[in-house]
């Protein structure tokens, strides 16, 4: 199996209770695969938060393409700036926080386990 998607005629929508915007570009449901859950971009705008969250199912990498902000993991703040590489078990807690100027744009990936 394989498809093409054309992600610039993806849209991002709002993330549910918080202020940062989430583009799906490749989503379990609709591309058919038994493993990948998931790639898009995150968008979060300065002074923006992606809410902590939980996914014991599936393992994520984020990859910070612009910007700067913290990736919040067991209520630590580690510093991310662009290129950082984050990967979490899904278990853990974890979110993203902009206390910035610029937009951060993070890139992620979901696996199921």
């Amino acid at each position: 199996m394989w498809k093409i998607i054309r992600s610039k005629d993806v849209s991002f929508s709002p993330y549910p209770k918080s202020t940062a915007s989430i583009k799906r570009i490749l989503e379990q449901k609709t591309l058919g695969s038994k493993r990948l859950g998931g790639l898009g971009i995150i968008e979060v705008p300065p002074n923006g938060v992606f809410p902590e969250h939980t996914h014991p199912e599936r393992e994520e990498v984020y990859y910070v393409l612009s910007g700067s902000g913290s990736i919040l993991i067991e209520g630590k703040e580690v510093e991310a700036e662009e290129g950082l590489t984050f990967y979490v078990s899904g278990e853990n807690p974890h979110g993203i926080k902009n206390a910035g100027r610029e937009t951060l744009w993070i890139l992620f990936v979901t696996v199921y386990v």
